[in-house]
């Protein structure tokens, strides 16, 4: 696993700025920026500082799984309200979204 671009990757998926990032994590923008060109390699906490800053798990970080998709909150928030629908009412939205594309 090459953790600068799966960390620029993830940050990229989430529409998080390298100065957002920075604000939220408390990390430089500049380290931010060497740790994404590979020029720095973080420790633990600090790559630690930078996932919660996005709202990820290490164990999600280090999953080798390559299908796997990181939600921004709008996302997150739809997914929550999903599950709270009963079976019926979510085949019914399904079906609808699928009759929208």
């Amino acid at each position: 696993m090459n953790i600068a671009e799966q960390l620029k990757k993830i940050r990229k998926q989430k529409k998080i700025s390298v100065y957002k990032l920075s604000k939220i994590s408390g990390i430089s923008e500049n380290h931010i920026h060497n740790i994404e060109k590979g020029i720095n390699d973080p420790n633990i906490r600090t790559l630690n500082k930078i996932l919660k800053s996005m709202e990820i798990t290490l164990a999600e970080f280090f999953n080798n799984n390559s299908n796997v998709y990181y939600p921004n909150d709008f996302e997150k928030e739809l997914l929550q309200s999903i599950s709270l629908l009963t079976k019926k009412q979510a085949n019914i939205l399904l079906a609808l979204i699928k009759n929208m594309n």
